[in-house]
């Protein structure tokens, strides 16, 4: 027992001396490989555009421009695995695992009525854990997405998103942009439940001191609508995605989660969700929650 408690203590020295001396600062892009997709950029797990396509029947509509809006706060935890590293790096800066969690905050808005516009304003405080180094960051960005229902089942849109990402790490100083077509689906309600599918496809540019390659990615999501109550509608959902070429550090990787819904059929409705990322050769554990509240005009 003793000589395992001279070991641990031994161990947690060296590993505190492995980072000492080193700052944020030393975390340069050239130590990161390729692009992870990390909540960081953007990558959401949450599904939160699962939700239902279509207005619902009980909602009776204003003649305003302003339809629906949309705040939501969310908590998110990543943690990287070395593989995010460039392995060509041998050094104190690329020993360490990294843990990333963000706390933010969700403005959203539609406009018109049909073509209508949903606008998204991301703000998030970021919090980057390297070994002993902790530092905090910002996530800002903004998406547009003009979109069409040809019926109550079906509809299409293109998504324009720009995300930015800053702090004293300069590895994870990076800016997303992307533009991407998309296809939205929903069946009608039978038995107490209905599905929901979106497919989407879509130009990525990522852009850091390293690195302004370009990607496709597609995206295939599948949600059931449980109707438990008048009131209250469960829904889990799972969303595949895969990604051509080798920017990034893994091309295919699957998000899962569930949302509950309140008050589904009223003016206003609230949601909480959570969801998480599998099967992704960097992402160790990847977990989100959020609360939010839509309200529809």
């Amino acid at each position: 027992m003793k000589n395992f408690t001279l070991y641990f203590v031994f161990s947690s020295f060296l590993f505190a001396c492995s980072s000492f001396g080193i700052s944020a600062e030393d975390y340069t892009a050239s130590h990161r490989k390729g692009v992870t997709s990390g909540y960081y950029l953007g990558f959401t797990s949450l599904a939160d555009e699962m939700r239902q396509l279509r207005r619902s029947s009980d909602t009776t509509e204003s003649g305003s421009f302003l339809k629906s809006l949309y705040v939501d706060f969310h908590y998110a935890n990543q943690e990287f695995n070395k593989g995010f590293y460039d392995e060509s790096y041998s050094s104190a800066v690329n020993q360490h695992d990294i843990e990333h969690s963000i706390y933010g905050l969700t403005l959203g808005f539609g406009l018109g009525d049909n073509p209508n516009l949903d606008v998204r304003i991301p703000l998030s405080i970021t919090d980057y854990n390297v070994g002993n180094i902790d530092d905090s960051g910002m996530i800002t960005g903004i998406e547009l997405f003009p979109n069409y229902r040809i019926n109550q089942y079906v509809a299409w849109g293109v998504n324009i998103a720009h995300l930015n990402s800053s702090s004293d790490f300069p590895m994870f100083d990076e800016s997303m942009t992307s533009v991407s077509f998309e296809t939205m689906l929903e069946s009608s309600e039978a038995y107490g439940m209905n599905w929901s599918g979106r497919l989407s496809i879509g130009r990525y540019f990522p852009s850091n001191d390293i690195n302004d390659e370009s990607l496709w990615l597609f995206k295939g999501a599948l949600a059931l609508h449980y109707h438990l109550h008048n009131n209250f509608t469960m829904l889990p959902f799972i969303r595949f995605n895969y990604s051509n070429g080798d920017v990034l550090t893994d091309s295919m990787w699957v998000d899962y989660g569930a949302e509950f819904i309140l008050m589904p059929n009223a003016p206003w409705n609230f949601s909480l969700g959570i969801a998480g990322v599998g099967g992704h050769d960097i992402i160790e554990e990847g977990m989100e929650f959020y609360l939010s509240t839509k309200g529809n005009f």
